[in-house]
């Protein structure tokens, strides 16, 4: 009997042991990172109850649990202020953050790199332009671009840090009487096929557009004039350039106080402000399902300098309304067709009378497949203070549009949308840095990850496990890799780049 019961223990453990794996999380975490005028790098893992993610519990005030804030790393990355980071995509798919990569950069023209699993420091990489790095993108897991102050985009390999290509963006020329400080790539957005890229510059109206599979520039559009002066401000040059969802619908420039929407034709289909008129320093577009099981819809969200995060829904030119199918001799009217009237869904605004300017957000979607509507809002302000917000899309709730005369003579007409949107955003919690934050992003955390950087004998031992972790699956990172080196398709030759 004695024997027989050593063999059935392990069996009863197993059986609970698989219990508990298929209880459902009562929490979801996630890691922020932020960089700071003041050089501190900022890690903090943030941990959501499920009673924070939904509206009724945190409204009633019967939710006794609360959203807790748990700082992961804190120490100082660069020799001057940190002015933008960026996090690769996961390898796997499924938000993995055990071969992510963190890189930060700052006026120092360095590139500082970093493991996001174990919190290691992987090195620090010199652009042959030696000047201030503007902004960091990792359009795959296989490549990293950094843009610069002397107008360079410079294309890494993530395999081995090798350079692969450095694209020039000539320096515009000053009209006469004019002095032009400084320059450089303000923004660059990659296709999601690998193969195009769109950047906007300083002192420049205009978007070029690069062609990565010869690396050469593939032409260059010059805003019209039928862009407000309101919205683009004196210099008229573009802040950010993102490709909206899929990259089939074209993509956008945010300007000074406010954004215009382009086709994949470049021609202009939309313009629109925030209200009140404000300054504008981040913009992200998703695609996300509205109401109760509605259809997926495009969507913009707009940080403001009076501390809102503005969501927009994007609505879709009607058929008929391509501009590709006009004529060119009725340009004008085309326009007019085809102009996008984003509608209002909602403004984000903390519960506080803080309306301090927001210097970046993120948002993330809820891990859960059956959650397909929540979604994780993170900003960061000037004072220091990092908000997150859960927000839950399946609360917007739209009616018909209604068509209103305006106009003195009510010969013109206008559709108004009717938009409820209670409980769509709920304020989970805030964390107070203490600095003056300049750039954020976030990610998902694994429970496995290290604590706190090490440094001196400690991160020794960090190195020597996973060395040996790596000696014994070599094989199947050589064969991963090779696969990342086919998934840019446009930068897959260095030939092609010379």
């Amino acid at each position: 009997m004695g024997q027989k019961r050593k063999r059935d223990a392990p069996v009863v453990v197993a059986d609970n042991l698989s219990k508990l794996s298929l209880k459902p999380a009562t929490t979801t975490s996630f890691q922020i990172i932020a960089g700071s005028y003041d050089r501190v790098l900022h890690g903090l893992r943030v941990t959501i109850p499920s009673s924070a993610v939904t509206s009724t519990n945190t409204s009633n005030g019967d939710s006794t649990e609360t959203t807790s804030f748990t700082p992961l790393f804190l120490f100082t990355a660069h020799a001057s202020s940190i002015r933008c980071l960026a996090v690769s995509p996961p390898s796997d798919g499924n938000g993995s953050t055990s071969k992510r990569i963190l890189a930060t950069s700052s006026p120092d023209t360095k590139i500082n790199l970093y493991h996001l699993h174990t919190r290691t420091n992987l090195g620090t990489l010199a652009p042959p332009s030696a000047s201030p790095t503007t902004s960091l993108v990792f359009p795959s897991k296989s490549t990293l671009i950094s843009t610069d102050e002397a107008g360079y985009i410079h294309i890494f390999k993530t395999r081995d840090w090798s350079l692969l290509s450095s694209l020039h963006c000539p320096a515009p020329k000053p009209k006469p009487g004019q002095i032009l400080s400084g320059g450089g790539v303000n923004s660059i957005a990659v296709h999601p096929s690998g193969k195009l890229a769109l950047s906007v510059s300083r002192h420049e109206r205009a978007v070029r557009m690069w062609n990565l599979m010869t690396g050469r520039k593939a032409g260059i559009l010059v805003f019209p004039k039928s862009i407000p002066r309101l919205m683009t401000g004196v210099s008229g040059e573009g802040l950010k350039v993102v490709w909206r969802p899929g990259g089939k619908e074209g993509y956008a420039v945010m300007f000074e106080r406010g954004v215009t929407l382009f086709g994949v034709d470049s021609v202009v289909h939309g313009s629109f402000t925030t209200t009140p008129i404000s300054k504008v320093h981040q913009i992200k577009f998703l695609e996300a399902p509205l109401g109760e099981g509605g259809e997926e819809r495009e969507l913009c969200l707009l940080a403001t300098e009076d501390g809102r995060v503005v969501v927009y829904l994007i609505p879709g030119l009607e058929e008929g309304q391509s501009s590709s199918e006009e004529k060119e001799g009725e340009k004008k009217e085309e326009e007019e067709k085809s102009d996008i009237k984003p509608v209002i869904l909602a403004t984000i605004t903390p519960t506080t009378s803080d309306r301090t300017r927001i210097k970046d957000f993120d948002i993330l979607p809820h891990p859960s497949a059956d959650q397909k509507s929540k979604y994780f809002l993170t900003t960061a302000n000037s004072e220091g203070i990092i908000r997150v917000y859960s927000l839950d899309f399946a609360q917007i709730h739209m009616e018909a549009a209604k068509k209103q005369k305006t106009g003195e003579k009510g010969d013109e007409t206008e559709a108004v949308v009717d938009v409820k949107a209670d409980g769509f955003a709920v304020m989970a919690g805030e964390y107070d840095t203490n600095r003056r934050i300049t750039c954020l992003t976030t990610a998902e955390v694994e429970d496995s990850a290290a604590g706190i950087v090490r440094d001196g004998d400690e991160e020794g031992a960090e190195d020597d496990d996973s060395e040996s972790d790596s000696d014994s699956g070599s094989e199947e990172e050589e064969k991963q890799r090779e696969g990342e080196d086919e998934e840019w398709g446009g930068l897959g030759e260095d030939e092609e780049m010379k």
